[in-house]
């Protein structure tokens, strides 16, 4: 009886896990050599203005790597998973978005070669945020 009930603790924890709120979302594009400018103008005052429209939370962007193997690295928090789903549908059905990526293929070819996508799972033990700037 103990097993089981510790069984169901287990379980319940797992779906607690996979309900919470907020959730995360680490997002990694390689630019395409050369385009690192064009691709920063386009993310900066095209992309997160509609991006905000749809409710994207951007906590951070960053840029790693050397010149010609630039990755460009966001974070982005989403009120639950739901949330982020639906926001990424909208967001990649936006007739503007749409437009717009259509425009910069063609005047400058790829933007990007590859786009890691990684949904973040806090654990119970994570630290509450710091205050640090």
């Amino acid at each position: 009886m103990k097993r089981l009930a510790v069984l169901a603790l287990f379980y319940f924890s797992l779906s607690l896990a996979h309900a919470q709120s907020p959730v995360y979302q680490l997002r990694i594009y390689k630019i395409h050599s050369g385009n690192e400018v064009h691709f920063h103008d386009r993310f900066r005052d095209q992309c997160m203005p509609i991006m905000k429209r749809y409710g994207f939370d951007i906590v951070f962007t960053s840029q790693a790597g050397p010149d010609g193997h630039a990755e460009f690295v966001y974070l982005l928090r989403w009120k639950d998973r739901a949330a982020q789903t639906s926001a990424w549908k909208a967001f990649l059905a936006d007739p503007e978005w749409i437009a717009i990526k259509k425009a910069t293929a063609a005047k400058y070819g790829d933007l990007v070669d590859e786009v890691q996508d990684r949904s973040l799972d806090m654990l119970p033990y994570t630290p509450a945020p710091s205050q640090v700037p």
